[in-house]
């Protein structure tokens, strides 16, 4: 079955490692460190069943201990994807976490993704560094 490109949007925060330094802060608290959005047409007759493939790169420092870092994408205020990783390495440890997530059936109109990361080891401290690269394309049909 064909498929029908409906639409495309990334965010570059920063292409290279140390291009921002972002403290991650400890759970519950989240900080977004990119967003895209996508408008799905509804006069389009591909946009329904459709795709929205979410793919995000993010360079982070370790500063201090074992941070586990949380990885949340939310669409319209609603979580849709979360995922941890977790760093062994004590101490000055860069890591680069590589994320592809796909959002099924989605309404029609435009969406707004929000990319957005905690640590929830409150004995550790980690940075987001760079790269930060967020994108989304929305498939029909």
């Amino acid at each position: 079955m064909v498929k029908t490109l409906l639409d495309y949007n990334a965010q570059v925060v920063t292409p290279i490692t140390n291009g921002v330094s972002i403290p991650v802060p400890i759970s519950p608290a989240g900080v977004q460190i990119a967003g895209v959005g996508v408008y799905i047409d509804p006069a389009v007759p591909a946009h329904f069943p459709n795709k929205v493939e979410l793919k995000a790169t993010i360079g982070v420092n370790v500063l201090l201990d074992t941070p586990n870092i949380l990885v949340r994408i939310w669409r319209a205020g609603t979580e849709i994807f979360y995922a941890r990783a977790e760093y062994e390495d004590f101490f000055n440890d860069d890591g680069i976490i590589s994320l592809h997530m796909v959002d099924v059936n989605v309404p029609a109109g435009t969406q707004n993704y929000q990319l957005i990361v905690e640590n929830q080891d409150a004995n550790s401290t980690a940075t987001v560094v760079g790269p930060v690269i967020f994108s989304a394309m929305a498939i029909g049909g």
